[in-house]
This record gives structure tokens, sequence and C-alpha cells, in this order.
């Protein structure tokens, strides 16, 4: 599968996903280039095994901002194709920037025109060009877990950086990321999240597990506050 961009099986679709979520020893390097490699056909692949993440993000996004929802300014990160963007716009939202590393995949979302600016960098240790307080909200729908894993808090510190004060961070994606008693792999990722929050840097807002985030495994979504 992985020297093919043919998707004519349920079980092919299976085995993309799992290849382009790595594996816990996978470069962040080769999985970006994974999904560049799969850019287009991307959205037939996630479709076919339910993928809901970009769904739940966005009627979160809708619950929290339910009126002026077209002048609230979102950075849609790991943006992807745009399957999110695509879910936001129908909620009314207008005000719509991409950040993802690769640029095949923003390739194919520039097709949807949904989006204002286009970002082809990944978060980490450096800064992001974008300046302070410009964003109303960051939502994050799909990334990698293994990406999402390896993340330093730098990279949560910058997404902090450029949300308004009481603006939110809304994360959606497998739900044993979350809980101390689940994946074994993602306790820097908690232990950062609990540092922030320990830092009076954000606070969680909300919490919302959910059913078929992708391969019929459970999702979460979690909203935090920006202080």
């Amino acid at each position: 599968m992985e020297n093919s961009t043919d998707l004519s099986r349920e079980q092919d679709a299976n085995s993309i996903v799992t290849f382009l979520y790595g594996r816990n020893d996978s470069t962040s390097e080769a999985i970006v280039g994974g999904f560049s490699k799969y850019s287009q056909v991307y959205e037939r692949v996630f479709k076919a095994v339910n993928f809901n993440g970009y769904v739940e993000t966005a009627r979160t996004a809708a619950e929290l901002f339910p009126s002026n929802r077209e002048d609230v300014n979102i950075l849609d990160v790991a943006a992807g194709t745009g399957l999110c963007a695509g879910e936001l716009y129908t909620h009314g939202f207008r005000k719509l920037d991409a950040l993802d590393p690769s640029m095949g995949m923003l390739d194919e979302a520039r097709k949807k025109a949904l989006y204002n600016q286009y970002f082809n960098v990944a978060i980490g240790e450096h800064t992001l060009d974008i300046e302070s307080d410009t964003y109303d909200a960051v939502t994050i729908s799909g990334m990698s877990t293994v990406i999402m894993k390896q993340l330093p808090i730098k990279a949560f510190e910058e997404l902090i950086r450029i949300v308004k004060t009481g603006g939110y961070i809304i994360n959606a994606t497998y739900y044993k990321v979350f809980p101390e008693d689940g994946d074994e792999h993602t306790q820097m990722f908690r232990s950062n999240m609990k540092t922030l929050t320990t830092q009076g840097k954000w606070e969680q807002f909300q919490f919302r597990r959910f059913k078929e985030y992708v391969q019929g495994e459970d999702g979460a979504v979690s909203t935090h506050t920006v202080l």
C-alpha cells in the first residue's frame, strides 16, 4: 500500500490510515511525507474509515461562538485538505487560516478556497511567523497522534501566544490520548498540558468524549481557554 495511491478496498483505507498515523518510532518528517504522498486520496481514505474528528471540532467551535461567527478568526492547525474548514464554513465561520507542514495537503485545501492564508510550517520548537493575539480560536483535528506525542511544550506555548486572551484551543483526537491510564506513549503530551495549566497560561474549559473518531475508536474534544 505504501507505494500506491490507489484506493480500491476498505482494507486499503485502513492500511493507509495506519501508515499515515505512523508508529511510535516514526519521525515527524516521515509522517509529513506520507500525508503529502496520499494527499489526493486523503479524503476518500478517511471517509472510508468513518473519520468524524473534524465534524466534532466544528460542532464545538459553533457551540463556543453562537453568534457573529463571520467575525471569528480561526487558525486551523493540521489543516490537511480542509475538511474542518468545510464544516466550519457550514456553521457560518468565514475568517479561516490554515497551518500544515505538508504542502501536498495544503495544495488540495487551496482548491476549496475556504482559507484566507496558508502557513506551510510545523508547530514545534520555533516561533511562528504570526503576531500575538491574532486568533479567537485554534482548531486541531486529525493531527497524527505520533506527532502530537512528540510535540514540545513550546508548540503549545506558541498556540497560546497567537490566541487572544479568553480565546480557545480546540483539539480533537483519540480519547485514549487524554486519560492518565490511557496510551502510555502520550505521557509527555499530558504532562505539557498540565504544566501550562499550572503556569496559568490556559485552563481546560470543556472535555467531551464521543463515539467513532476514526476506525471505530472513541474520540474526545479537549477545549482550553487562553488566560
